[in-house]
């Protein structure tokens, strides 16, 4: 006799918690998609700024910017992709590895911070040629602040000298004094679109007007 209210024969239904994440994932895809902004690649240790985030670097590196100023994101590319789209005046470089974020114009620089023995060759044109640099280290390690760093030092003016805003996990505030000396962890903290295990911070190298009002 087959028992017709056998419930294993209708379709599997998703639990509240499971659902609520495929939502949430399904509108990031949405909200990427409309800002032209591809999928995290979590083996690259891609993840994006929030909105509010992006907005609040965006809007310090043009508070900061001098007049006909230039600056560099250096592996930051969810402000630089907002910097492009609301002020494209505004002279902007991305330094990064992924070339899903090529333009095929001077505004995408492809970088591998482990080629940093190779920095003045590849990057000889652009010394000392950015007012501004906006960093988020793509790895939490010595070795990748110290390798930053070295690209940083060598595409920022020197005279102004140039200032720098640097975002990342809260554990690294030794190599940033390290590396990045006379930067000063600020109030205000970068949230991503997904929350992150590591708490994330923000330092600075100059007197914010703005960063330090949380």
């Amino acid at each position: 006799m087959i028992d017709n209210n056998d419930d294993d024969d209708g379709p599997p239904q998703l639990s509240a918690d499971t659902l609520k994440a495929l939502q949430e994932w399904q509108q990031e895809e949405e909200q990427n998609r409309a800002a032209d902004v591809p999928q995290e690649d979590w083996q690259l240790s891609q993840f994006w700024y929030n909105n509010e985030t992006a907005t609040r670097l965006m809007n310090e590196v043009i508070d900061i910017l001098p007049e006909n100023g230039r600056c560099a994101f250096i592996a930051c590319p969810t402000v630089w992709n907002l910097m492009r789209k609301e002020h494209p005046e505004i002279h902007n470089v991305l330094f990064e590895y992924d070339t899903r974020f090529a333009t095929g114009d001077h505004s995408f620089v492809e970088y591998d911070y482990n080629d940093d023995d190779r920095i003045e060759q590849t990057y000889t044109n652009l010394k000392h040629s950015f007012d501004v640099l906006l960093i988020d280290p793509p790895f939490l390690s010595r070795e990748c602040f110290e390798k930053v760093s070295r690209l940083a030092k060598f595409i920022g003016k020197t005279n102004p000298t140039c200032k720098h805003i640097i975002c990342t996990g809260a554990i690294q505030e030794e190599n940033i004094k390290d590396f990045f000396p006379g930067a000063d962890r600020v109030t205000f903290q970068p949230q991503h679109e997904r929350n992150l295990m590591n708490p994330f911070a923000c330092f600075v190298d100059y007197e914010t007007k703005t960063l330090n009002n949380e």
